[in-house]
């Protein structure tokens, strides 16, 4: 067995549990094994000495990563050659080429040589989009989606395959994407009927827990966890520091480049950094020998180079600019660099290439259409207005058409830099969106995760810890159906517009927006809107313009107020009547929860999905109570959440996380909104019961509805399918409202 394999390792118990998972996974009905694991958990050493253990056993397996950069360090760390899932899936011997609206395509085909028995390892699986037309341009691989054309690959074109897929879910999703599709077993099984299981480590390992790294990326983990997006205090240690200087910091023994990043969140950010680099290095020139590349576009033309290695320049050949004209209007420069460069860390030969030398100094990732048609233009000439199927074949052999696409390596965004590691990492953590969101903070985690002995932090956001804790909040408010809104916005100082600003990023993720403000004494008047209800609201604060009370003056509807007033009563997630001696959510199960109306047919549904030690069950059910009928939507998910209680206390659960997107859901159950009809009072007291009564532990989750996350819309179609097709399946946790 492999846990036998492993009997000279110290390993921590979540290593041997996933190594017992691993063993059953050779020889069980199981398509994929996900094995999630956060950094510093030791996924890669398990998955190596698991390699070892296969390759004793005389089993094929392979090991894949999405980008060139995830590959080759995959290969270092686990001692076997590594490849990337492109390389492998995909035909670059029989490429095709469309031309349409001025638009060239290059398309390249699945392979179809055949595989049996084998496991297919795939690391960084965060990484792996399910959308179509992620970051390769106007190359189109397969069906454009990389994890449906790796699920046909092993599948379709193979037998008794497997797959396991290693990741950290808590780093940033594939580019438009809100969740990451590898590492989401619903979405696996449901979108290509497959079977399989996931494991979490969630340990680190000893040796790992005094890294002031690791220390930080488990703050923002732990954040990520409980949905807190509110403060952030980052402890810094040796290995873990702020530095306003960047670039003097960085340019401290400058031999050793290459094993330092600077990470931004857009591509102009990063290009304005390389600037300066690359004026500090005495480079004046677009390219000089020496200057490192990140490449951005897959290609086989020069040999297999892949999206996301980086390079160094090691000859420069040739320079070609040239300007023109398309379509009689406008006058496009093209520059291509023919070099010699070399791939960083790695003993392989140089690569003698083209590379399009306007991608370099885009401030987006790639370069616009317009471009693209003049390169076409100056490969053609007159042709180009005249393609036909010869044109395109000579099109295939043209250096200039298969030129790569690079951006300078010395600071790149965080979504090129994911899969990749460096020893030291410099981030300026300026961000294009709010800071208080789950995305920031998974921006933040993939960024210091990137680094393997030191970070440097720069233009941290002002996160306040506490600064909304110690204000006091007076909960009586005055309801009116018209409001007289003001719709000024303008500061006197900058101490009032610092607390707009903390006001501003404290209430937004929930949906309220500021419209107007007003300014007194020691007090702010804001006017705010929610959908189509409307707040007036009280700040006042001290000489160090520090928030003391919040008071709602006025609000259209009593809801959206009681919603508006829980956001500053939890502050670091306090919770009433719950025990919070919680400190590990692997001990509780899940239970996502939704609700479903229809006016015509008068029926409101429930849903409801329960993940349980790995178990997913969905249940449904619907309802025509006359008495709850008034609450529409809203009866279902109170009774999707009572019936996911009532399924806890039969099975004896000792803690259930609830997801709902409807915050009643949670204030009602906590007291936090006044209980002042049938239902909600029924709900409280059923609630209380659970709890109180059967000793149940219970942690609220908000949702936002419709956001992308998976179980959440599976309870949706769940509670649409118990109303329209009048169905029921939880008579056993039937609970009578």
């Amino acid at each position: 067995m492999f846990i036998d394999f492993l009997y000279d390792f110290d390993l921590t118990k979540d290593q041997s549990f996933v190594a017992e998972e691993l063993d059953k996974f050779l020889y069980n009905q199981k398509d994929f094994l996900i094995v999630q694991g956060s950094a510093g958990t030791g996924k890669t050493f398990l998955i190596s000495q698991f390699a070892r253990y296969l390759k004793r056993k005389n089993k094929d397996f392979v090991f894949l990563a999405p980008t060139g950069r995830a590959a080759d360090i995959l290969s270092n760390k686990s001692g076997f050659q590594s490849y990337t899932i492109h390389s492998v899936i995909y035909d670059f011997s029989h490429e095709r080429i469309n031309f349409e609206e001025d638009i060239f395509q290059v398309f390249f085909n699945l392979k179809e040589d055949w595989k049996e028995d084998m496991i297919f390892i795939v690391d960084e699986s965060s990484m792996i989009s399910d959308s179509k037309g992620i970051d390769d341009g106007h190359l189109v691989f397969g069906s454009g989606k990389l994890l449906t054309d790796l699920i046909s690959y092993v599948f379709n074109y193979g037998s008794n395959n497997k797959i396991i897929f290693l990741g950290d879910e808590n780093q940033l999703p594939p580019v438009n994407s809100s969740f990451s599709p590898a590492l989401n077993r619903v979405y696996l099984e449901k979108q290509f009927n497959l079977k399989g299981n996931k494991v979490f480590l969630e340990d680190v390992v000893r040796q790992e827990k005094e890294s002031g790294i690791l220390k930080n990326s488990n703050i923002l983990k732990e954040k990520i966890k409980r949905k807190n997006y509110y403060f952030l205090d980052f402890v810094f240690e040796n290995d873990f520091l702020r530095e306003d200087n960047i670039i003097e910091n960085y340019m401290e023994n400058n031999g050793n480049l290459k094993d330092k990043i600077i990470l931004c969140s857009t591509n102009k950010i990063a290009l304005e950094y390389n600037k300066i680099i690359r004026k500090k290095l005495g480079y004046f020139r677009d390219i000089e020998i020496g200057d490192i590349l990140l490449n951005t576009k897959n290609s086989k033309f020069f040999g297999k180079v892949f999206n996301g290695e980086f390079f160094e320049v090691v000859k420069i050949y040739d320079y070609i600019s040239e300007n023109v004209e398309i379509k009689n209007k406008f006058v496009i420069p093209i520059e291509l660099y023919k070099l010699s460069l070399k791939k960083i860390n790695s003993k392989e030969k140089t690569y003698d290439v083209w590379i399009l030398g306007n991608a370099l100094k885009a401030k987006e990732l790639s370069v616009d259409n317009l471009t693209y048609y003049a390169l076409y233009k100056y490969i053609l000439g007159d042709d180009v207005k005249n393609i036909n199927f010869d044109i395109i074949e000579k099109l295939k052999s043209n250096p200039y058409f298969n030129a790569l696409h690079m951006k300078y390596g010395y600071a790149v965004t965080v979504h090129k830099a994911q899969g990749g590691e460096w020893d030291t990492v410099y981030v300026d953590c300026r961000y294009y969106n709010n800071y208080k969101t789950e995305e920031y903070f998974r921006w933040l985690y993939t960024s210091i995760t990137r680094s393997k002995k030191k970070v440097y932090l720069k233009n941290i956001p002002a996160f306040r810890s506490g600064y909304w804790n110690k204000i006091k909040v007076l909960t009586d408010y005055k309801i009116s159906k018209n409001i007289k809104i003001e719709y000024t916005l303008y500061f006197k100082d900058e101490g009032t517009k610092h607390i707009y600003e903390e006001f501003r990023n404290m209430i937004s993720n929930e949906g309220f927006q500021i419209i107007g403000v007003k300014h007194f004494q020691y007090q702010e008047v804001y006017y705010l809107k929610k959908e189509n209800d409307f707040l007036i609201v009280q700040l006042y604060y001290n000489k160090k313009y520090e928030a003391t009370t919040l008071k709602i003056i006025e609000s259209t509807n009593e809801n959206v107020a009681n919603e508006f007033l829980n956001l500053f009563n939890k502050g670091e997630i306090q919770i009433k009547e719950i025990n919070n001696e919680i400190k590990s959510n692997n001990k509780c199960i899940k239970a996502y929860v939704d609700g479903s109306y229809d006016n015509k047919i008068k029926r409101y549904g429930s849903g409801i999905v329960i993940i349980d030690d790995n178990n997913i069950g969905e249940y449904y059910c619907y309802g025509e109570n006359e008495e709850l009928l008034k609450y529409r939507n809203i009866s279902g998910e109170i009774i999707a959440t009572l019936i996911a209680l009532e399924y806890a206390k039969q099975n004896h659960v000792e803690c259930m996380e609830i997801y709902y997107d409807y915050s009643g859901i949670e204030n009602w159950a906590l007291g936090y909104w006044k209980t002042n009809n049938y239902l909600t009072k029924r709900y409280k007291e059923l609630f209380d019961k659970y709890i109180n009564d059967y000793t149940l532990k219970v942690i609220f989750r908000k949702v936002k509805a419709h956001s992308g996350n998976n179980y959440n819309e599976i309870a949706d179609k769940l509670a649409k399918k118990a109303l329209f097709e009048r169905k029921c399946n939880v008579e056993k946790f039937f609970v009578n409202v």
